[in-house]
């Protein structure tokens, strides 16, 4: 990593004074890591340990519940003061406090790890109604959860939303949890908060809705015969959402064959019909898994990406993306840790790929011409406007994942790919921070939009007239698609030093 930034500081201090200037700098829970609020190191005890001396302790340390491990440190049970108060106290059993609290306690707990989100525990302890959340690290118990704690953070109220995604009993139901969407958005940018930080929740709040569509498709068409993994991928994959997003999702089905294609088939087709009455259009790529190209068996799926990787077809780069923004939302995460593995292998052996993604980038020009002039469409609906997102945000979407997959980064957010490229030391700390304050920026513009016009009734979408802008905005969006040139030809030089 060189010593100093690539990109003029004094840039930087431009962005980050214009973005701060325009609100949109308060902190947004939800998509914050499990690790920097859980209480750590959790309190454990071994299964044969007596009730009462786990009860003392527990009083002793002020916590309400413990952590039952095995000798390697993995949770096989919880017992809490709920657990003390319903089977001891209220026991007609009276040797139940001296008995081993394997005996008490509630086996296989629900557990999250620590890289998991706010949101995402949030949406756990909602859906199994319990109240206290191990977090594991590699399998062992290294901190604790609650719902308690977690109501205590500065906005709770997707609370009441998310327990109405899973008490929903019909895609009616999940498309009245979708049309809430545009008012709780303006609520968010509203209070000040960072539009980055309301698409990540709009993404979580997202992926809980495709996870209760699947359930309910299993539900109108059987359990499934095989373990299987759904996936999402694209925006949702990236946890990038903004108001309108269409379908983005597959299947990877256990084993070398899928023998049960005709079930698949059916259950793909009623998932991708029950997100159609949810409000989630068709992709128009395709990209279902009502599409068999993205619905195969782990075996056929291998098999598939060898063909990618070595024929090197028309739409490689489409299809290497979409793959490596990808996400497991359901089942058998296994089999899609499998396949990510196999595919970032292939990777490794094919840098010529890497490239063909560079050409694709390399193609996109920001909207910016002499003078820092906006360049916006010259006929048609949207004459004398520019597309903030096509035009600038997948920029830097795509400009930050090549250089991502180069140095084997395996994050999918465009803000977390960054945060690695610093951490390991690929790009300099000020640029890095350049790169960031130009999506935030962008993705700003974008989400403002449409939410706008979607109060405004109108059909909402990511395009805006620079004309209408305030002189800071306009000059917030000039150093944003400066930002994004610069990024540009940073993953240029990079591939001019690249020997494939």
């Amino acid at each position: 990593m060189s010593k100093r930034p690539l990109l003029d500081p004094t840039a930087l201090k431009k962005l980050r004074d214009e973005r701060s200037a325009l609100g949109g700098v308060e902190a947004f829970p939800y998509g914050e890591e499990l690790s920097s609020v859980m209480v750590a190191p959790a309190f454990t005890c071994e299964p044969g340990r007596s009730v009462k001396a786990v009860v003392r302790e527990m009083s002793e340390r002020g916590v309400s519940s413990v952590v039952v491990v095995n000798s390697k440190g993995e949770p096989v049970g919880i017992f809490t003061e709920g657990d003390a108060l319903k089977r001891i106290v209220a026991s007609d059993n009276p040797g139940a406090a001296v008995s081993a609290v394997s005996e008490v306690m509630t086996p296989n707990p629900v557990t999250l790890s620590m890289g998991d989100t706010i949101y995402s525990a949030l949406s756990v302890l909602t859906k199994t109604g319990v109240k206290h959340l191990p977090i594991v690290d590699e399998g062992k118990a290294a901190g604790m959860v609650t719902i308690r704690q977690l109501l205590k953070l500065r906005h709770p109220e997707p609370t009441a939303l998310i327990s109405s995604i899973h008490e929903s009993e019909s895609p009616a139901d999940l498309k009245a949890v979708l049309a809430r969407m545009p008012e709780l958005a303006a609520a968010k940018l509203g209070m000040g908060i960072a539009a980055s930080d309301v698409s990540a929740m709009l993404s979580m709040i997202n992926r809980d809705v495709h996870e209760r569509a699947f359930e309910l498709s299993i539900e109108k068409v059987g359990k499934p015969p095989v373990e299987v993994c759904l996936f999402l991928t694209g925006s949702h994959g990236r946890t990038e959402n903004l108001l309108v997003t269409d379908q983005d999702h597959g299947m990877i089905i256990a084993g070398d064959h899928n023998e049960h294609e005709a079930y698949f088939m059916d259950l793909a087709r009623t998932f991708s019909e029950t997100l159609l009455e949810i409000g989630y259009a068709w992709c128009p790529g395709y990209i279902m898994s009502a599409n068999p190209t993205w619905r195969k068996s782990l075996g056929e799926w291998k098999v598939q990406l060898d063909y990618w990787f070595e024929r090197q077809i028309s739409g490689l780069a489409r299809y290497v993306t979409v793959f490596f923004d990808a996400e497991p939302i359901w089942g058998a995460t296994r089999l899609f840790d499998e396949l990510d593995d196999y595919a970032r292998g292939l990777l490794g052996k094919h840098h010529e790929v890497l490239r063909v993604l560079h050409e694709e980038e390399g193609r996109h020009k920001v909207p910016t011409g002499f003078m820092g002039r906006f360049i916006t469409e010259k006929d048609g609906e949207h004459k004398g406007e520019l597309n903030v997102k096509r035009s600038g945000l997948i920029f830097v979407v795509e400009a930050i994942r090549i250089l991502s997959l180069m140095r084997g980064i395996r994050e999918t957010s465009t803000l977390k790919r960054i945060a690695a490229l610093v951490e390991g030391g690929f790009i300099h700390p000020d640029d890095g921070e350049y790169f960031e304050a130009a999506y935030k920026s962008l993705i700003h513009f974008a989400l403002t939009s449409e939410v706008e016009k979607s109060l405004a009734g109108e059909k909402p979408d990511t395009f805006i007239d620079p004309g209408a802008l305030s002189a800071r905005e306009k000059e917030l969006l000039r150093h944003a698609y400066k930002a994004v040139s610069a990024l540009q030809d940073l993953v240029a030089s990079e591939f001019g030093e690249l020997v494939i």
